[in-house]
């Protein structure tokens, strides 16, 4: 893997607020959108939205639900919230998390803040990554995301549970219970 190829994924970013449409969308736009907005981070053999995944969220309460048939940017941001960390985090904490800070900011500076972590977080992995090559380049630098990804994982969880305690001792239960 030749440095290059950082510099091609290096554009990388999800959109901010003033970057999503304001004309409302039907379901098929906004499938269509979404991967569009989120094809640097979908794997071939997945697909990070589906119609059915967008209803499901609906029916947990964990985006508004549309009008009439309609996605507003609001949902939008919701949706790109959610698909970007799903990979990596439990949908009801990415719910909680969500909640969470809706009781202060409203959902255009969620979705900006979180772009901005984002943006900042993946330059930072990607310089760190770019620095660990050497001679068996491409492996290393895999290996080297990967334990990143891990390591990154397990400090998120951590930090959730400390500073959910409630949640933490409701889901050690239904576990004791299974």
């Amino acid at each position: 893997m030749e440095k290059n190829i950082f510099s091609k994924i290096a554009n990388h970013s999800l959109p901010k607020w003033d970057d999503l449409p304001e004309l409302e969308l039907y379901m098929d736009q906004v499938i269509a959108l979404m991967e569009k907005y989120l094809a640097d981070i979908a794997t071939p053999d997945s697909k990070l939205i589906t119609p059915s995944m967008i209803n499901n969220y609906v029916k947990l309460g964990i985006i508004p639900a549309p009008l009439k048939k309609k996605y507003s940017r609001e949902h939008l941001a919701y949706l790109i919230i959610i698909c970007s960390l799903k990979q990596v985090m439990p949908i009801s904490n990415i719910k909680a998390m969500i909640d969470d800070k809706l009781a202060t900011h409203t959902i255009s500076e969620i979705l900006n803040r979180y772009s901005d972590l984002y943006d900042v977080t993946f330059q930072a992995v990607l310089e760190t990554c770019s620095q660990h090559l050497d001679t068996d380049m491409e492996k290393d630098t895999a290996l080297f995301a990967a334990i990143t990804a891990t390591n990154c994982i397990n400090i998120s969880n951590k930090v959730f549970s400390m500073n959910n305690p409630e949640k933490t001792k409701k889901l050690k239960k239904k576990k004791r219970k299974n």
